[in-house]
């Protein structure tokens, strides 16, 4: 089966995308999740935060690493925001503090990613496609982009538009991939793996649907061995995984939406 995909490269200075089960102490993924891929997408395209999830879900996405993932940790300044009377209140004024120092500020140590780079594909909804081919090429976005956290700023640069040709079986795998997608993984090169549980993609209420376990070279180097059901890109010789939502919960979404609207 061939599709077409449009590819961008995407970077910044530094990058966060919070694990799920961390919280005072947040710690990030390797890479961006494609919920988060899918929110970068809304933001170039100018997509609202109640319709971005539903309409990007229509896209399948891809995920390689180009730079080598670093990570660093360091302190943050954020506003205490219990007030005296122990309601939100957000506010720098030591007398309407409900701690008996009266603390303004709060510090929490945030992990980072340090100068991160990754190639994202996007295949699937055409008209999506073509509105992006309006934005890309020409380095135009509606909303900022960033690289998880609004401080994060990213720079991004359009790839190309190509065709790919879902494969049954590879020898090798540029992007990141699930382990239920390998079938055996060749260690005779010199290569760092890892994995990370991830989130796959949320439903119009933000609420997560499903988790993956994601194996990933930690440098960005092509991982040799046999993968199953990837994508070839003919024009670069890229073979990818392509995250997809699955279509019954599509359906599902548009029988509930056409039913609210009956």
């Amino acid at each position: 089966m061939a599709c077409r995909i449009i590819a961008f490269d995407i970077w910044g200075e530094l990058a966060h995308f919070r694990r799920f089960f961390t919280t005072s102490s947040p710690l990030t993924f390797s890479f961006p999740p494609p919920t988060t891929v899918r929110g970068i997408i809304g933001a170039i395209l100018g997509l609202q935060k109640n319709e971005y999830i539903e309409i990007t879900n229509r896209l399948s996405i891809g995920i390689y690493i180009t730079s080598p993932i670093r990570k660093l940790r360091t302190g943050l300044n954020i506003i205490f925001t219990k007030g005296s009377g122990g309601k939100f209140e957000p506010t720098l004024f030591k007398d309407k503090k409900g701690d008996v120092k009266k603390t303004v500020r709060t510090q929490i140590q945030v992990e980072f990613l340090k100068d991160p780079g990754y190639r994202i594909f996007v295949a699937g909804d055409e008209k999506l496609l073509d509105s992006l081919l309006n934005y890309l090429p020409y380095h135009k976005t509606e909303y900022t982009v960033s690289l998880g956290l609004s401080e994060c700023l990213a720079d991004f640069k359009f790839a190309g538009e190509f065709t790919a040709e879902e494969v049954e079986e590879t020898s090798e795998i540029h992007s990141v991939i699930p382990t239920r997608k390998i079938k055996n993984i060749s260690l005779s090169n010199q290569i760092k793996l890892a994995k990370e549980r991830i989130p796959i993609y949320m439903n119009a209420e933000r609420i997560v649907q499903e988790y993956d376990n994601i194996v990933f070279e930690t440098s960005g180097k092509p991982i040799k061995g046999a993968f199953k059901n990837v994508f070839h890109i003919k024009e670069t010789g890229e073979n990818v995984h392509l995250f997809t939502v699955p279509s019954q919960q599509m359906s599902k979404r548009s029988f509930e939406k056409d039913a609210k609207s009956g």
